[in-house]
């Protein structure tokens, strides 16, 4: 039985054994596999750790880099955004806090507002309140208010304190103390501003936190500049920048020291804000930021406009710069303040159509609904105006805008309280809290009275100067008219201010009269059209003064080369225009290349060389019987100067330096 039975014996061992490796085999490629994949999730915690660490230890760089540096640190940041969806939600919103941070120092406020927006997505699974989001909502409203919308910047602020209180974080709640007293005092509620700043005043002191110490005073000292009191401002804005100085928080430092320079130009001290400005140019490079730099030109152009003895050529220079980097401003009004500032430098160097060309272009960009009495940007641009045609003997157009322009001062001042009244009332608003504190009450008392009789005073003493102001502008009219006489004031209408030749507006009068005395005598009659080749070169490479003597000097060559009879004017900015009577065609050409010849072949001061272009027309009245009035003579006229026109652009390209007939 046994022999019988051994063969499947056998085939059943074999069959037990291959099974027992099969499982043995299972076994080992399940062990193998649950290995494998726990080295690779602990591979990706590991991976996940050390991102984790790296943005921690760049965090810690950035904190020390943005203080010096806001390019910089910036820059350093942006490497996380490669991989910054693998880190914890708490590290998410802190790149975004920080790149919204940087972007406010940098004046990049767009991008500030949308990454801070960026941060509030994330922060929205977190499940209770914190430090990061009041950071968020502080930097979104900076960059609003930045871009002009103060009802949202006050909304993130109000929303930010509220958090900040709830958390008692007393660094965050004197932040967004001082957030709130910046509205205020933009919104002329000087008062509630100098409250909150006092309270955020108390925190800073309490915590010895320099840093909230020198924001603190930053403000302080604009709220003062704002109401006039420019000595105390001064006081504030050093104090700032010794905090800031003592924390190394350069780029803030910085920024103290432009307030004082701009402090400085308020009170008259232009040479030494000359100096500062001077001073911070290798600072402000290495910080990067346009704006900076921007404020930086044009307070060195103003300053040199306004200085004892003024530089016009250098204050227009540092205009032309601080240009360059407008397009980069994203300030509110920006454009229209850069506007209103340029026309002031151009209206000091007598450039009175660039002026006029520039405030027409900034009114352009005040909305209908702000050109009122109440706007003190456009009540600038109508005094402005107003000097300017007073200058160009303008007067009636003047004393139209000079009357507007006072009368929206008087409205503001009727309305508003003046500079004066509110730094007594914050006077008395800080005294009157030591005072209750003491609980001296009756000296409050008495001090409110003392402050009641002042406060009227001073606005009676504003209303008085206002009013005396439009009697002395009405009275000056007046008697400029009558002491001048008529005929200097027609003189002075019919002359250009720069050349002393005849202006516009005379060249057509006397251009009618020769024309038609041409038809009269049955002669001809002709006119050349002038224009200085590159002349708008001439101002950038050589400045304005150079320009203006180049004009100058073509109008007494012009003088020395023309009859009596002959009229030669200035018909607009680098553009001549000679009237020619009793003159033919060929006459008026002999006429043109002798002018041209005699100006390319004059050894200029300052100037390489200076050509001109001409174009000639000309009339011959001698075969022309045909009457004609008066219209048509004007008409005429225009067609001759159009005429000339086209043939001075052809004299253009054909190269320049050609008369063209």
């Amino acid at each position: 039985m046994h022999n019988m039975l051994y063969p499947n014996t056998q085939k059943n061992k074999q069959t037990f054994t291959i099974g027992l490796y099969r499982l043995f085999a299972s076994v080992l490629l399940l062990i193998s596999c649950n290995v494998f994949a726990n080295i690779n999730n602990v591979n990706k915690v590991v991976n996940v750790q050390q991102l984790s660490q790296k943005f921690n230890h760049l965090i810690t760089h950035i904190k020390k880099l943005k203080d010096t540096n806001s390019n910089a640190a910036l820059s350093k940041l942006n490497t996380a955004s490669n991989y910054i969806e693998k880190l914890s939600i708490i590290q998410q919103i802190t790149f975004y806090k920080y790149q919204s941070e940087l972007y406010n120092d940098l004046a990049k406020f767009k991008l500030s507002k949308q990454s801070a927006n960026n941060g509030f997505k994330i922060a929205s699974s977190l499940q209770t309140p914190s430090v990061l989001v009041v950071a968020l909502l502080y930097n979104r409203g900076f960059a609003v208010e930045s871009l002009g919308d103060l009802p949202s910047a006050s909304e993130d602020y109000l929303t930010g304190l509220d958090i900040a209180q709830s958390l008692n974080d007393q660094q965050f709640i004197a932040q967004g103390l001082i957030n709130i007293g910046a509205i205020y005092y933009q919104t002329e509620h000087y008062k509630l501003s100098l409250t909150v700043f006092n309270d955020a005043l108390k925190i800073a002191n309490k915590l010895k936190d320099e840093d909230l110490q020198g924001f603190i005073n930053t403000e302080l000292g604009i709220l003062y500049a704002y109401i006039g009191e420019m000595d105390q401002s001064l006081k504030f804005y050093r104090t700032a920048y010794q905090h800031y100085t003592n924390i190394g928080k350069t780029a803030y430092a910085v920024n103290a020291l432009s307030n004082i320079a701009v402090n400085y130009q308020e009170h008259n001290r232009y040479e030494e804000a000359i100096k500062i400005y001077k001073e911070l140019i290798p600072n402000i490079k290495k910080m990067g930021n346009s704006e900076a730099f921007y404020n930086l030109y044009m307070g060195l152009s103003w300053s040199n406009l306004r200085k004892k003895q003024p530089n016009t050529e250098s204050a227009y220079q540092y205009l032309h710069i601080a240009e360059q980097y407008l397009p980069d401003i994203e300030r509110h009004l920006a454009k229209l303040n850069f506007l209103i500032d340029k026309s002031y430098i151009l209206k000091a160097m007598q450039h009175y159509d660039e002026a006029l060309d520039s405030l027409f272009q900034a009114e352009k960009l005040i909305a209908d609904q702000d050109k009122s009495t109440d706007n003190f940007d456009y009540l600038s641009i109508i005094g402005l105006k107003a000097t300017i045609y007073r200058a160009l003997g303008h007067y009636e157009k003047a004393y139209q805008l000079y009357s507007e322009y006072t009368d929206g001062y008087l409205e503001i001042y009727k309305n508003d309280r003046i500079a004066a009244v509110q730094d007594v009332r914050i006077r008395y608003e800080s005294e009157q809290a030591e005072r209750q504190r003491k609980g001296l009450k009756k000296q409050a008392v008495l001090q409110s009275l003392e402050l009641l009789k002042i406060e009227n005073s001073r606005q009676q003493q504003k209303l008085y100067f206002l009013l005396m102001a439009l009697v002395v502008v009405i009275f000056a009219w007046l008697l400029h008219r009558l002491a001048r006489g008529q005929q200097r004031l027609l003189t002075s209408s019919r002359l250009d201010n720069l050349t002393g030749l005849v202006n516009r507006r005379r060249l057509m009068q006397l251009g009618f009269k020769r024309l038609k005395m041409s038809q009269i005598q049955q002669t001809p009659f002709s006119l050349l059209m002038i224009d200085i080749d590159h002349f708008k070169k001439i101002n950038d490479q050589y400045g304005h003064k150079t320009g203006d003597n180049v004009l100058k000097q073509i109008a007494v060559i012009g003088g020395g080369l023309l009859r009596k009879k002959d009229v030669f004017a200035r018909f607009g900015g680098e553009e001549f225009i000679v009237l020619l009577p009793n003159t033919n065609k060929t006459q008026a050409i002999s006429s043109a290349q002798r002018l041209r010849e005699s100006i390319a072949n004059k050894n200029w001061d300052n100037v390489n060389n200076v050509t001109i272009s001409v174009g000639v027309a000309s009339v011959d009245y001698k075969n022309i019987t045909r009457k004609v009035n008066k219209s048509q003579i004007k008409a005429e006229l225009e067609r001759l100067i159009k005429v000339a026109d086209d043939l001075l652009y052809q004299a253009k390209a054909q190269g320049r330096n050609k008369v063209c007939s």
